[in-house]
C-alpha cells in the first residue's frame, strides 16, 4: 500500500496462484503507513502525504473492492507498525513532525473508536510488531556510537501494561 513515495496504489497477493494483482486505489495518497488484516479486511493507517503526517485510516473490503474511511487515530504517525490482536487494531510507535513520543492506540472496529493504551517502555519508530503467545511483541533498536542496541517489549492486554522482553535480557547477558 502506497510504498516509499506518496501513492494511492494497492495490490493483493493470492497464495493459491502465487500472484499479485492491483486492487482499487486507496482514498488517500500515503507512504510509510502501516497495514494489518482484521475481520477479513485490510486496514491501512497513518503514513505521510506530501509533508503532512496522516492520522487517517482506511479499510479495504475485498468483496466490494472499495476503500472506506474509519475513525482517525488520535495521532498522525509514520513509520510505525499496526498489528491485529484480539479483534482490535493496534498502532504502535512512529513519530510525527513534532515528536517521537507518541502514544500507542487501539482501534475497536465494532465501535469505530480509537483509545490510548499505556506507553511502551521506550519510544520507537521503524519497528516491527508481531503477536506471539497471546502477547504483542515490538522489536526495534538503535545505534549508539559503538554498537547496535536492540529493544524488545511485549504488551499483555490482560494486565494492560508493557514489559521488557526476557529475550532482550538474555541477549544482553550473552554480550558480557
Amino acid at each position: 500500500m502506497g510504498g516509499c513515495r506518496c501513492d494511492r496504489t494497492a495490490e493483493s497477493y493470492d497464495p493459491k496462484t502465487n500472484k499479485w494483482s492491483w486492487i482499487a486505489p486507496m482514498n488517500t495518497e500515503r507512504s510509510d503507513g502501516s497495514a494489518a488484516a482484521l475481520n477479513d479486511k485490510m486496514y491501512v493507517a497513518g503514513g505521510c502525504s506530501v509533508g503532512d503526517i496522516q492520522n487517517s485510516v482506511e479499510v479495504y473490503d475485498p468483496d466490494t473492492d472499495l476503500w472506506t474511511f474509519v475513525a482517525p487515530m488520535h495521532s498522525g504517525r509514520w513509520p510505525f507498525s499496526c498489528v491485529e490482536f484480539h479483534g482490535c487494531l493496534y498502532a504502535l510507535g512512529g513519530h510525527n513532525l513534532t515528536s517521537s513520543k507518541l502514544s500507542t492506540e487501539k482501534y475497536v472496529p465494532a465501535e469505530d473508536t480509537w483509545t490510548k493504551i499505556p506507553y511502551m517502555n521506550f519510544y520507537a519508530y521503524k519497528l516491527n510488531a508481531e503477536v506471539i503467545d497471546d502477547m504483542i511483541f515490538v522489536i526495534t533498536g538503535y545505534y549508539d556510537r559503538t554498537k547496535f542496541v536492540p529493544q524488545v517489549a511485549c504488551f499483555d492486554d490482560k494486565e494492560n501494561r508493557w514489559f521488557v522482553s526476557l529475550f532482550l535480557l538474555l541477549l544482553e547477558s550473552t554480550r558480557k
